[in-house]
């Protein structure tokens, strides 16, 4: 159980270091956050397009699940604010 646990740290720790810590990082988690349209309204769509469209919110999550980002932390960075200056 010990080592499980320490795998799941390093393994949040790497997805720290690559989304949250290098500009690059940054860059491409808006990204993600943008073309999932995690923070739209999915409206009137195709069942497919919903279903690929819930998916990529599914993977958008669990990314920011483990960067342990919560909504208050999800509005600053997409408005640009610095979320790891705590």
């Amino acid at each position: 159980m010990a080592e499980q646990h320490k795998a799941q740290a390093e393994m949040a720790q790497a997805y720290k270091e690559i989304f949250l810590y290098t500009p690059q990082g940054k860059a491409i988690l808006l990204d993600l956050i943008k073309v999932s349209g995690i923070l739209t309204i999915s409206g009137q769509r195709e069942s497919s397009e919903l279903q690929h469209m819930h998916g990529s919110q599914d993977m958008v999550r669990r990314i920011l699940s483990i960067l342990a980002i919560d909504e208050d932390k999800l509005l600053s960075l997409t408005i640009g604010e610095d979320i790891n200056a705590e």
